[in-house]
């Protein structure tokens, strides 16, 4: 009887790799296709050819999302290591290049993006022409190391490694209500950020001062919570750079000021001496400190 044949294993393609990279990172299919930028279909068709290609399970299949494997792991790793590399390389591409021409990624903050960037951009692409820019208002912080943005503008300090990272400016917040409103601070009900705002310090400082019991709303978003203290729902700490100048609302004296909060500009060193990126740079520290 001949002996059974061994299935011989292909080398995984990349976008295979990738495809365990997303999955593994957010569990389900929607969620992966949705940072791969493609269809959940593409993302099964991707998984079953892997795992055909290796003749073995990658995730298993549950009710709540996919759950890994041991050699799903494994995988993952392999891949986590290749992403870094192949990210790595565009940066240093990026850095190297020598044209002011081609796209920019900027994150911020949404209230910033809106209130503070969006407004100077005109003058932006005035001085550079050959540059396009996205402005991605986002409360979490976007993974610079992966290029989901080449620069950003924070709240918060950043301390991964290889970053260069340096405080451009600051930012106050202070109580505000609806003018119609004359209740005076103690009296008040307060509307306030939750946990994924990404306003953490602020957060905090609000809960320190006031009993839970008198926050009636939690949001995510700075407009929200303006919108609402504008509707005479309560009292908001909010940035002054939304508020302020907004004949709607007026600003309540505080016992317990918060103090004003640093602004961090960052990007990968890679991208240091990257004309693009030193454009978006000078940009951003002409609006914030002028």
């Amino acid at each position: 009887m001949p002996a059974q044949k061994t299935p011989e294993l292909r080398a995984p393609k990349w976008d295979r790799l990738r495809t365990v990279l997303a999955l593994g990172r957010h569990g389900t299919l929607s969620a992966a296709a949705r940072a791969l930028g493609v269809d959940h279909s593409t993302v099964a068709r991707h998984l079953e050819s892997l795992e055909q290609d290796l003749d073995a399970r990658l995730f298993e299949r549950a009710a709540d999302g996919f759950r890994i494997t041991v050699l799903g792991e494994e995988v993952m790793r392999s891949a986590e290591r290749m992403d870094a590399e192949v990210h790595g390389l565009l940066r240093r591409a990026e850095g190297a290049a020598a044209s002011l021409t081609g796209l920019v990624r900027m994150t911020t903050p949404p209230f910033l993006a809106a209130k503070l960037f969006a407004p100077a951009l005109p003058v932006f692409f005035r001085r550079y022409p050959g540059l396009r820019l996205e402005l991605l208002g986002e409360s979490r912080n976007l993974d610079l190391y992966r290029r989901e943005a080449d620069v950003a503008v924070r709240l918060s300090r950043p301390r991964e490694p290889g970053m260069v990272v340096r405080r451009i400016g600051e930012i106050r917040f202070a109580c505000y209500a609806a003018a119609s409103d004359p209740r005076p601070l103690e009296a008040q009900d307060y509307l306030t950020y939750d946990e994924g705002s990404g306003h953490e310090t602020a957060r905090r400082h609000l809960e320190t001062m006031v009993p839970p019991e008198r926050i009636l709303l939690r949001s995510n978003a700075t407009h929200t919570l303006l919108e609402a203290a504008r509707a005479g729902s309560g009292c908001a700490l909010l940035p002054c750079l939304a508020a302020e100048g907004d004949a709607s609302l007026r600003e309540l004296a505080m016992p317990q000021p918060l103090p004003a909060m640093p602004l961090w500009l960052s990007y990968h060193e890679d991208l240091r001496r990257s004309p693009r990126l030193r454009a978006a740079v000078g940009f951003i520290e002409n609006i914030v400190q002028g």
